[in-house]
């Protein structure tokens, strides 16, 4: 489960209760009362609704629908190119990150740009208008639902360009089709900004994004870190990178300047954030299903696809995985059950709320995302626009035990901390004298000042390894 995943939940819900969407932060004890924009207002509410309707199953069922809608419009898309059954593999090979993608506004982003890349391609195929025409709308919707919708402009303005590039590099800029082509082109990428306005707050949500991507804070935090290639997501993205790449340099095919111009973005864009790999899925598996349908290979091999077996073949396939969900999703619900208060304070939670120590908790971004769940207020969590860099680095040097960590408790004075048991805040306030622990688990544990009359329990000795040498997994940086 996401670690942000339950204040997106907490907002959602707020606003399905309240028929409004909230215009102050009222999660944290540190800025309550400050102007805050929800800009993914939409997203969030969807989530609460969901929540609304069938608890956690029902934002389960939510993101399987939207994860459903990524593949679904990535094999369409695909299906432009090569034989259906082939757009399919390729659109699940690009996408099965989403899969195991657990529940937040992002998914929304995944689906919204593989609709948007369906209706680029299908009007690059078919000349169309009504593709055109839709993609503004696509925009003015996904504008509310998260700040991924800023992709969409880049992909529209992507197109725009190859049209233009191919227009000059094949001497076609005096055909009056041509010209009407890229003025369509250009026009719809105007007026797709327009549509970014379309929202509670106008041109700041599209301001707020761009702000969000100039944060510095973003730089220390793992989601926004570069894509490591040996790791899990390393490899999603690399099922999107080697079919591209791969064609391309063992059959000698030449991508057109439009797919080219698309694929190298998203392909760079993709690697330069963990986030970003998902969306570099949702708008590959065209380009590829491009590349190969140019191949001697694939025209080869094309024959054998109208096997008029493969229909009933495909059929049963398509009703094995639907007919494996629920296994699936219970084998998850019972990962969660086992390893939710490694992944979120529960126990230590119940533990604040039975002694009265929920005023003034400071916590870490990880954490406070579950104890805004529960109605305790924070003193930071993983709305970096809200809190800002001067904020975030404050909290983050004084988190890893830097000189003057001291200058932050006092300046705040917390009544409590909830801290990870390998955080080294946790180590230097209890070696200060100034703090005792009054409570620890395998992953949390909480400390009070030293004049509380609550009982000291002694911290424990912590086991990073596991018996064989290695790291435990959440001690894994």
């Amino acid at each position: 489960m996401d670690t942000d995943f339950f204040w997106h939940l907490t907002y959602g819900r707020w606003m399905v209760e309240h028929g409004a969407i909230p215009t102050v932060d009222f999660f944290s004890w540190t800025f309550s009362g400050k102007p805050y924009q929800i800009t993914q207002w939409l997203g969030e509410a969807s989530i609460g609704i969901a929540y609304s309707l069938n608890g956690f199953a029902g934002t389960k069922l939510l993101s399987v629908a939207l994860t459903a809608i990524t593949i679904g419009f990535a094999w369409r898309a695909a299906a432009r190119y090569v034989h259906t059954s082939v757009a399919l593999c390729i659109a699940l090979a690009c996408n099965w990150l989403q899969i195991i993608t657990p529940m937040r506004p992002q998914l929304f982003s995944f689906a919204m740009l593989a609709i948007s890349t369906y209706l680029v391609v299908s009007w690059m195929e078919t000349r169309r208008l009504k593709f055109l025409a839709l993609y503004p709308l696509a925009i003015a919707a996904w504008v509310n639902m998260h700040g991924g919708f800023v992709v969409g402009l880049i992909l529209i303005f992507l197109l725009a360009a190859g049209y233009s590039i191919e227009a000059v590099a094949g001497k076609k800029l005096g055909d009056k089709e041509t010209q009407r082509e890229l003025l369509l082109l250009w026009a719809t990428g105007l007026i797709s900004v327009v549509a970014t306005f379309l929202n509670p707050y106008g041109y700041k949500a599209l301001a707020t994004v761009i702000m969000i991507g100039g944060l510095q804070s973003s730089s220390v935090i793992i989601e926004w870190q570069p894509v490591n290639l040996l790791t899990g997501l390393g490899w999603a993205y690399l099922s999107a990178l080697i079919p591209f790449v791969g064609i391309i340099a063992l059959t000698g095919v030449r991508p057109r300047i439009s797919h080219a111009l698309m694929a190298t973005f998203f392909l760079i864009f993709g690697v330069m954030a963990n986030r970003q790999v998902a969306l570099c899925g949702a708008v590959m598996a065209p380009l590829i299903a491009a590349v190969l349908a140019k191949t001697p290979q694939y025209k080869t091999m094309l024959p054998t696809f109208s096997n008029p077996s493969h229909p009933i073949a495909y059929v049963l396939i398509a009703v094995a995985l639907v007919c494996s969900y629920p296994t699936i999703a219970a084998i998850g619900d019972t990962n969660i059950e086992k390893n939710i208060n490694r992944q979120h304070p529960v126990a230590a939670a119940d533990f604040l709320e039975t002694h009265k120590l929920t005023d003034r908790v400071l916590s870490d971004t990880l954490e406070s995302s579950y104890l805004i769940h529960r109605g305790i207020p924070v003193f930071i969590d993983g709305r970096l626009d809200l809190y800002q860099d001067q904020f975030f680095f404050e909290w983050y040097l004084a988190s890893k035990a830097t000189n003057g960590w001291d200058l932050l408790i006092n300046r705040y004075k917390p009544n409590s901390m909830l801290l990870r048991v390998d955080v080294a805040l946790r180590q230097v306030a209890l070696a200060s004298g100034d703090w005792k622990q009054v409570y620890e688990d395998e992953r949390y544990s909480i400390l009070v000042p030293s004049r509380s009359p609550l009982p000291e329990e002694p911290p424990h000795r912590l086991k990073y390894l596991d018996g064989s040498g290695h790291l435990i997994r959440y001690f894994i940086p």
